[in-house]
């Protein structure tokens, strides 16, 4: 597999939303159809594509100190293929051209049963993430949220 990683563009948006449309399992309703849609436009986004197709994306800002992944998707025909792995490796050169020395998000806490997030924090455990802040939420969709980070050199 040949994955080309670059800064989406106003021709990808489109296909960076078919990617979020097919990641129901992690993207609720609202995500695939008003955040993902809505942060594309203010986050910086990076795609991996395969032979020009899109086959996921990560967004980015700066807040607190650190660079947070807003959003990251891999459509679930790529998945254990080290998309986001590669996805992860863009991050971390965008903290470096920055001179920021963390990379952090949250995602669904542990203390909830559900296997596609405990795939996606395994994942994150596999590169070097670790949690610094456990809390829990108001919303039904995360009820328990955790923030992870990652030094980057």
């Amino acid at each position: 597999m040949n994955i080309e990683i670059r800064v989406m563009t106003e021709d990808d948006v489109a296909a960076v939303l078919v990617v979020a449309q097919s990641l129901p399992d992690w993207f609720d309703e609202d995500a695939r159809q008003r955040a993902i849609p809505m942060d594309l436009r203010f986050q910086d986004v990076f795609i991996a594509a395969e032979d020009q197709k899109v086959v996921g994306f990560i967004t980015l800002y700066v807040a607190e100190g650190r660079v947070n992944i807003g959003w990251m998707g891999v459509h679930p025909d790529y998945h254990r293929q080290g998309v986001g792995a590669v996805l992860l490796n863009a991050a971390e050169g965008y903290c470096r051209e920055r001179g920021i020395n963390e990379l952090a998000c949250y995602t669904l806490g542990d203390g909830v049963d559900y296997t596609p997030y405990a795939h996606t924090r395994a994942f994150y455990f596999a590169e070097g993430f670790s949690i610094y802040q456990r809390s829990q939420t108001d919303n039904p969709s995360i009820p328990e949220e955790i923030k992870i980070k990652k030094q980057v050199d």
